[in-house]
């Protein structure tokens, strides 16, 4: 994705400051032709705030930068989307990821999230829209990779094993944050990771991982919760064990690029544990950690492919 110049992200805060009750149109980029609106990234910075309250505290040109990329990343989906599917089929799958994402926000039901949205001038189609492009998204990363996962059971049921066997039912957790980024070029990765930092110390970590981390977790602030030590590379594991809470890991060399790490908590539990289950939970991540690295390869071939230009 091409970045966003200075001069680019002044004129959309203007736009977004003076413009976003009145009529004005105006395209701010065009994806493979498909025009981008300032109406449509002050929608986006939005539904954005409506998914996360902290966004309120972000300043105009982060807030800009990230629903800029954000509706970028959802438009190229979305093109490359219709390639193979139409809109409008799965409504059962679309309602489901609704409830939960109502429920998530602590609203109530769908009559009160509906008066909340219409409040904030967004429809629950507009919504439900952008639920069934992630959906079809995954859709389309499974079909094209499910073939290429390559898990090895055997060596996952010994490493739980001699986990289960050290442990005496106490597992120990980590709450973790992330922002996984890909460095233009060799010699722009201490540029890159200096920016990166500066704005973790400016606006915090989960506001940075919305504006530059490329993986999934972004829309979450970097969010990828509770996870057990055991789950973890050993690689990762022993560049945050020694974190105190709140503190950010060094550098950590990933598939897909440069990845940084956030400690927010971490906790052990004293619980039965069922073998079957703990087997089941690893194979379960092991699959998403495979299909997630495939997401973020497949989108970074398609944005390549794609033309997109700043008006």
């Amino acid at each position: 994705m091409k970045g966003i110049i200075k001069i680019i992200i002044l004129f959309l805060i203007f736009i977004y400051a003076n413009n976003s009750k009145a009529n004005t149109i105006n395209i701010i980029y065009t994806i493979d032709n498909n025009p981008i609106t300032n109406v449509e990234i002050n929608n986006e910075i939005t539904y954005l705030k409506l998914l996360s309250k902290e966004l309120q505290n972000m300043d105009d040109e982060s807030l800009v930068m990230y629903a800029s990329k954000s509706i970028i990343r959802e438009k190229i989906k979305e093109i490359e989307i219709l390639k193979y599917f139409k809109f409008g089929l799965n409504d059962e799958v679309v309602n489901q990821n609704l409830s939960r994402l109502i429920s998530s926000l602590g609203i109530k039901d769908i009559s009160e999230f509906e008066k909340e949205i219409k409040n904030l001038n967004l429809s629950k189609e507009y919504i439900k829209k952008k639920i069934e492009i992630e959906i079809l998204w995954n859709q389309i990363i499974f079909n094209k990779y499910k073939n290429k996962l390559s898990i090895d059971e055997n060596k996952i049921k010994n490493n739980l094993k001699d986990r289960l066997n050290n442990e005496k039912n106490e597992i120990e957790e980590y709450y973790l944050f992330e922002i996984l980024f890909s460095p233009s070029s060799t010699s722009k990765i201490k540029e890159e990771l200096e920016k990166i930092k500066n704005s973790i110390n400016e606006i915090g970590f989960e506001n940075t991982a919305r504006v530059f981390s490329t993986s999934a977790s972004s829309s979450n602030g970097g969010d990828i919760g509770w996870i057990q030590k055991n789950q973890l590379s050993k690689q990762i594991a022993s560049k945050i064990e020694n974190l105190e809470n709140s503190e950010v890991s060094d550098v950590i060399d990933v598939p897909g690029g440069k990845l940084i790490i956030m400690l927010k908590d971490k906790r052990k539990l004293k619980v039965k544990v069922s073998f079957d289950e703990e087997f089941k939970k690893a194979l379960m991540m092991e699959r998403n950690k495979q299909l997630n690295r495939f997401s973020t390869i497949y989108f970074k071939k398609v944005e390549l492919n794609t033309v997109i230009d700043e008006k």
